[in-house]
């Protein structure tokens, strides 16, 4: 993960920046209880600022710019409460985090939900059909299983294992 891009975001254009890369790195969906948004906010930055998770924006004038490090730190935090740990916690893991380390956590743990989330695609469970064909021989069909060849192909095939399931029960001296 690389945080690109001028270095002086006003409050919006950071929130902006830093919705797009939360979205990227798969860090949506923090709490189910909604007790965490999503995205954070112009009161949340204000309120992460106040308790020293991110450090206070340069003034110029009477706006607030922010910087890659704030991305930094919010990215971080949002990383962090991907697992559930609470505020006081995340302070004590990010205080003094060079820019370098806070884009390797946030690396680190966006790549273990991405893989995360992978696995639990791929191992949804697969609903089966059994079939009797005779007494002692079920076929099994995954739900949804259509033959990628004709159905010729895949009867051929099915005679073959037929055959060695015959041939496995006759053992190998009693020809066949």
């Amino acid at each position: 993960m690389v945080v690109q891009g001028h270095d002086a975001f006003t409050l919006d254009e950071l929130l902006a920046e830093v919705g797009k890369l939360v979205t990227s790195l798969g860090l949506l969906g923090v709490q189910k209880d909604n007790r965490v948004s999503d995205l954070p906010d112009v009161r949340t930055v204000r309120y992460y600022t106040s308790l020293g998770l991110v450090d206070r924006p340069q003034i110029v004038g009477r706006q607030g710019i922010y910087g890659r490090r704030h991305i930094l730190q919010l990215l971080a935090i949002k990383a962090l409460q991907t697992l559930q740990l609470p505020l006081q916690e995340i302070q004590a893991k990010l205080f003094g985090l060079t820019d370098a380390e806070l884009e390797g956590l946030t690396g680190a743990i966006s790549g273990q939900r991405k893989a995360t989330q992978r696995d639990e695609f791929q191992s949804r469970p697969v609903l089966w059909r059994e079939i009797v064909v005779a007494p002692g021989l079920k076929l099994m069909v995954e739900d949804g299983w259509s033959p990628e060849s004709d159905a010729e192909a895949v009867l051929s095939m099915m005679r073959a294992a037929l055959h060695l399931i015959i041939k496995d029960k006759r053992g190998p001296n009693d020809g066949g």
